[in-house]
């Protein structure tokens, strides 16, 4: 299905970004509607979103929509698209262990020298969250004195990880899984309580609100669904 509109304007996080770029393309080669992306921590894509203009759709976390940025985004056609559960990966050369316990899980992390986390610096609470339902479990102080926080989101701390330092990451699974040379660990415990859900909507002010629904429908669809599960999202 062609369409006269050149260029659909997307605003879409981080932890999405996998899933997106092979997306779009396939979405363009079906309706003839190109996407320009802006990818963004939640940070970002909150203040983005906030502004109003300048986006016709937008897949962003959960977590990042407040009351301003929600505003801005078309409620009758918003829906949870995925949810990133959190997972751990270890660089190459260390041996994985069950950790879908919280035994399992703090018995690895003292086994490290070094674990990475996303810095709040880069507009991103996850590691935050996950030292604080550590302590709230017990092994907090484990964790922390191991925390190694690099300014960017969870894809950039892996590929720390890829290149030797620090020796593991926890982040979303969907920033693990797609970086190579990191070891797929497995999901942190249910314990933790974390995992991050994706919204996707039509902007208020969008100027192809038709595409952008075209957009949103695509992402219902089983080619949209099948890319976002090969990329370590939940989908349904």
């Amino acid at each position: 299905m062609a369409s006269d509109q050149k260029t659909l304007h997307v605003i879409c996080a981080g932890g999405f970004r996998s899933a997106m770029e092979e997306i779009a393309p396939r979405f363009t080669q079906t309706t003839g509607v190109a996407i320009d992306l802006t990818f963004g921590a939640p940070a970002k894509t909150r203040e983005l979103v906030s502004a109003g203009t300048g986006f016709d759709a937008a897949v962003v976390t959960l977590g990042s929509l407040n009351p301003e940025a929600s505003a801005q985004l078309d409620d009758a056609t918003r829906f949870i698209v995925a949810k990133s559960p959190v997972g751990m990966g270890l660089r190459m050369g260390l041996s994985p262990r069950a950790i879908d316990t919280v035994e399992g899980f703090s018995a690895l992390i003292r086994s490290l020298p070094s674990v990475g986390l996303s810095d709040p610096k880069a507009g991103t609470n996850l590691g935050n969250d996950i030292i604080a339902a550590a302590t709230r479990l017990g092994f907090g102080e484990d964790l922390r004195s191991r925390a190694h926080f690099i300014e960017g989101p969870g894809s950039v701390v892996s590929a720390a990880v890829a290149k030797g330092h620090p020796d593991a990451v926890i982040t979303l699974v969907s920033e693990i899984i797609t970086v190579d040379g990191v070891i797929f660990t497995g999901l942190i415990p249910d314990a933790m309580g974390l995992g991050t859900p994706f919204v996707a909507a039509v902007g208020k002010h969008a100027q192809s609100a038709a595409q952008a629904q075209q957009l949103l429908a695509y992402l219902r669809g089983d080619v949209a669904l099948a890319v976002m599960k090969a990329t370590g999202l939940v989908t349904g």
